[in-house]
């Protein structure tokens, strides 16, 4: 008959790959995992192995207190500096370090809600509900199996944790986030933890298509938008763009259509497609341009550039650019004219003519 939430002692000679022990100031002796992993001793009782010097609940905020000396610390950040969508999956990744000249031994469970929680809160202080996954994987009538983990001093034992397995999001905004680390394994009320540092999530509202969502400025988090810039701007913020390896930009004020449809095979080929197929084309045009593997005159990435002349009229522009490529033993020169034509407000770059002016 199984009990519920028995806990097992279970000694394993691999660790899972969701779990990394990374030993920073001492490499594992032959035969043990990184991080200097163990197997779980004989004991399989609910008090099970702890902590070294048992963590209280309270004490500093990430860290575990025995008679007022630190013996380990926890904390959490983003496994990812990126913006946060609402339905994205949110990585986390949790640190425990051994700062400490002692060896530090605690519990991993196979199932991590036995060793992890989150406390999500809105400006509000309200408190986000759990995902249903946790909630069943809390509360599920299965043995609870695990392994003891031992840090030398100086080693920090990482994993990376999706944040919406814990937590059921509904609404976009900004919230308060917090992990709580059971060492004994989670027992009930009163078991042993540990609290780690604060952070703010900012989760924005769900955006629609992966265009859009690429479009998305990773320093601000606000949609890559156009300007009615004049033309001589448009190139030099497309060419800086490209000097950057910044593609949505790069991308932002070029007709992608266009410039696949100057070759004509490729011409040919779009016109006979499905609207379906010509989608498809154009996101793999869209790649091989970003991997350098067609159309490498206006892909390529010049060292300085200097726009020389602009003409244009209500329509139609043409921009002509001095772009310089540096090399070990030479310097060649190219002259770029750029053709764009208003879209809306907008000047777009459709069509490009190169000259080779020699070298320096």
């Amino acid at each position: 008959m199984v009990r519920k939430n028995l806990i097992l002692a279970f000694t394993l000679l691999v660790i899972s790959p969701s779990f990394l022990a990374v030993a920073q100031a001492a490499q594992p002796s032959q035969g043990q995992a990184a991080g200097s992993m163990t197997g779980a001793g004989t004991s399989g009782s609910m008090a099970g192995a702890s902590m070294s010097a048992a963590p209280a609940a309270t004490g500093a905020p990430g860290s575990s207190t025995a008679g007022g000396a630190p013996v380990a610390t926890f904390s959490i950040r983003y496994s990812e500096q990126k913006v946060y969508f609402l339905g994205d999956s949110i990585m986390i990744q949790l640190d425990i370090q051994n700062n400490t000249p002692d060896t530090v031994r605690f519990q991993v469970a196979d199932n991590r809600y036995f060793n992890l929680d989150f406390d999500v809160r809105t400006t509000t202080n309200l408190a986000v509900a759990h995902a249903r996954d946790f909630t069943m994987g809390r509360n599920s009538d299965q043995p609870v199996l695990y392994r003891e983990v031992t840090l030398m001093p100086g080693e920090n034992y990482s994993t990376v944790e999706d944040l919406t397995k814990y937590i059921n999001f509904t609404d976009a905004g900004l919230y308060v986030v917090q992990a709580t680390f059971y060492p004994s394994l989670f027992r009930g009320p009163g078991s042993a933890a540990m609290q780690s540092n604060r952070m703010t999530l900012n989760l924005r509202p769900p955006v629609m298509g992966v265009e859009e969502r690429a479009r998305v400025e990773a320093q601000t988090g606000a949609l890559i938008a156009r300007a009615p810039l004049p033309p001589d701007e448009v190139v030099s913020y497309t060419i800086m763009a490209r000097q950057k390896s910044q593609w949505e930009k790069f991308f932002l004020y070029v007709d992608l259509e266009a410039l696949l449809r100057r070759n004509p095979d490729r011409d040919r080929a779009f016109r006979r497609s499905t609207e379906a197929a010509q989608r498809q084309m154009l996101d793999q045009f869209r790649q091989e341009l970003m991997q350098s593997r067609i159309e490498q005159d206006i892909g390529v990435i010049p060292t300085s550039f200097e726009v020389q002349k602009t003409t244009y009229d209500a329509s139609q522009a043409t921009v002509e650019v001095l772009e310089r490529f540096t090399y070990p033993d030479y310097t060649e020169l190219k002259q770029y004219t750029y053709l764009l034509k208003k879209q809306d407000r907008y000047w777009i770059i459709y069509d490009y003519e190169i000259k080779n002016l020699g070298t320096q």
